[in-house]
C-alpha cells in the first residue's frame, strides 16, 4: 500500500487524539468523541477487563477522553482512557485508591470477602433489614437475648 504524503501526515496526527465525550451507549460498550470540529462515529471504549472478569467503567458525557487509532486508522479507533483536566482534578488524597461514582451505585457481582474493618457512615440493609432502624421482639429484662431483627 503506497500512501500519498498529506494521507501519512493525517495517519499520524490521528493515532493518538484529545476529545471531549458527546454520547454514550453503555450497552454496546461505545461512545461518539468531538475532537475539534469532528465527531467519531460510535467508537469503543477499553475497558480494565472484558472476559470472564468484566469490570464496565464509561466515560461521562463532557468527560475528555484520549482516544488511539492503530496506525491512524479512525475506522480502528477507541476511546483508551480519561484525563484529569478542566476542573476534573485528582482527589486531594490522591495517595489513597479513591473512587467518587457521583451520586451513583457501585455493584459488585459475587461474593465479596474483606479482610479488614469497614466503617460506613450511612445504614447498612442486609436481607431488607436496616441496621440503623431495625426493631427487636423478645425484650425481657436481665440475662435473657431478644428475638432477630424485625
Amino acid at each position: 500500500m503506497t500512501l500519498s504524503a498529506a494521507e501519512a501526515d493525517r495517519r499520524i496526527a490521528n493515532v493518538l487524539s484529545i476529545g471531549t465525550v458527546v454520547a454514550i451507549d453503555n450497552a454496546s460498550s461505545r461512545a461518539r468523541v468531538r475532537v475539534g470540529d469532528l465527531e467519531t462515529p460510535p467508537i469503543p471504549v477499553m475497558q480494565l477487563r472484558s472476559g470472564a472478569i468484566r469490570m464496565h467503567w464509561m466515560p461521562s458525557v463532557g468527560e475528555q477522553v484520549t482516544i488511539a487509532a492503530p496506525s491512524g486508522d479512525m475506522a480502528r479507533a477507541f476511546v483508551m482512557g480519561s484525563l484529569a483536566i478542566d476542573g476534573n482534578m485528582v482527589a486531594p488524597d490522591a495517595g489513597a485508591p479513591t473512587m467518587d461514582l457521583g451520586g451513583g451505585t457501585l455493584r459488585l457481582i459475587g461474593n465479596l470477602y474483606l479482610d479488614g474493618d469497614i466503617e460506613v457512615t450511612g445504614d447498612v440493609i442486609a436481607s431488607g433489614v436496616s441496621l440503623v432502624h431495625h426493631t427487636h421482639g423478645g425484650v425481657l429484662s436481665g440475662g435473657a437475648n431478644t428475638r432477630e431483627p424485625n
